[in-house]
Formats: structure tokens, C-alpha cells, sequence
């Protein structure tokens, strides 16, 4: 039984390599809304949509064979620790952006960057990435860093490994330039894995992801609408 288990976290590994891929490749059609007639971007938005929904759809295919769901509403301890855990995000994530912008002098990460720039080609990318940025991406990206690396590929009992490793892996996802802005986003996967090994709720993660995304992209759009 031990060793059905140690294969099936093998083959879960394999999977979560196909859905860091699924990750990249569902925001290929945000370059093609940019150029071309209205109809042509249209129709390339709505495959943007469709993709993230085919996505996730496979996403959570993948999470309740690793993790047969038992729905369970979030306690007050489960709001709490949530709180917790994303204050504490923050916390560090600010101290880390002055060490950032002092010693490599960027007062946003490269990922951030890339998103701002993106959102500001046109008026269709800026709503279809603020949508799937805070309502798509959270739940996809949960699924797969969260849900299936971490409740599929790691013994239940476990606890430091799969919260490290969620917390590399989420990072390495992300497009940063130098160690301390790889930094941030690997202490936000971390706490995030921390979270649900704690709760044992995708939806916890799900939330806190969300608003973080939220709040980023609500301070991306102020700086668009300044210039």
C-alpha cells in the first residue's frame, strides 16, 4: 500500500509539471488581443476566458482524485489564521521590497511589471487580466501549487517539506530578476501552502490569493489612471 502511494505521489509530480504548464500557456492569447479587428479580439478573448476555464476545470479534476473533497465551511480559527498568515505576507513582503528597491533599486517586481505593461496596451487586456487576475488565476494557481503539489504529492503527515517546496516551486513560476524579488514570492507560496496544510481547505488559499491579487491589481490600475 506504502509503495502505491509513493507512486501515485510520483505521477502526481508529473501532473503538477503539466499544470505549471497549463499556467503559462492559458495567457498566450493576451498578446493577440491587442492588434487586429474588433471581432479578432474579440474572439481572442474569448479564448483566453475558455482556456482558463478548461483549465481549471482540469485543475480541480486533478485535485479531488488526489484529495477526495469533503466541503467544510471555514471556521473562525480558519479566518483567523488567514488573517495571520496574510499579515504576515505583507509584513515581510514590504520589508523585502525596500531591501529591493535599496539594493537593486525596483520599487515593483519584474512579474508585476511584466502585468502592469500588459494591462496597459489596451483597454480589452486591462479588463481581461484584472478578471482572471483576481477571480481565474487565484483558483488555478491554488489548485496547482497548493492542491495537487502539495496535498498529492507529499505524505499527510508531512508538514515543512511540502510548505518549502510549494513555496519554491510558486516562485520559480514567477518571472523575477534577482534573489529578493524571487524571495517574496517564494515566502507568499510558502504561506500560502502553510495555510491550507493547516486547514486543510483549498478555499482558505483561494480567498487570500484573491484579495492579494485584488489589491495589486487595484494599485496597478491607480498608477495606469494617473499618467
Amino acid at each position: 500500500m506504502q509503495r502505491k502511494d509513493q507512486q501515485s505521489r510520483y505521477w502526481n509530480f508529473g501532473w503538477v509539471l503539466i499544470m505549471i504548464v497549463v499556467v503559462s500557456v492559458v495567457q498566450i492569447p493576451l498578446s493577440f488581443m491587442v492588434h487586429g479587428t474588433a471581432l479578432h479580439r474579440g474572439l481572442w478573448a474569448a479564448g483566453y476566458l475558455a482556456g482558463f476555464a478548461i483549465a481549471i476545470a482540469l485543475g480541480c479534476w486533478l485535485y479531488v482524485r488526489v484529495h477526495p473533497v469533503h466541503w467544510q465551511r471555514l471556521t473562525r480559527q480558519d479566518w483567523q489564521l488567514m488573517i495571520k498568515g496574510y499579515a504576515f505576507m505583507i509584513g515581510v513582503e514590504i520589508v523585502l521590497s525596500l531591501v529591493n528597491a535599496g539594493l537593486f533599486g525596483e520599487t515593483s517586481t519584474k512579474n508585476n511589471m511584466v502585468i502592469a505593461n500588459i494591462m496597459g496596451t489596451s483597454t480589452l487586456t486591462l479588463v481581461m487580466l484584472s478578471l482572471t487576475a483576481v477571480l481565474a488565476s487565484p483558483i488555478l494557481e491554488e489548485l496547482t501549487f497548493r492542491g495537487i503539489l502539495v496535498g498529492g504529492c507529499f505524505p499527510d503527515k508531512a508538514f515543512w517539506p511540502p510548505v518549502i517546496v510549494s513555496g519554491v516551486v510558486f516562485s520559480l513560476v514567477h518571472q523575477s530578476n534577482n534573489p529578493i524579488s524571487w524571495l517574496i514570492y517564494a515566502v507568499m507560496g510558502g504561506t500560502f501552502a502553510y495555510v491550507y496544510r493547516r486547514t486543510d481547505k483549498l478555499q482558505a488559499t483561494i480567498i487570500m490569493h484573491g484579495f492579494n491579487n485584488l489589491i495589486a491589481v487595484g494599485a496597478m490600475l491607480a498608477t495606469l489612471f494617473q499618467h
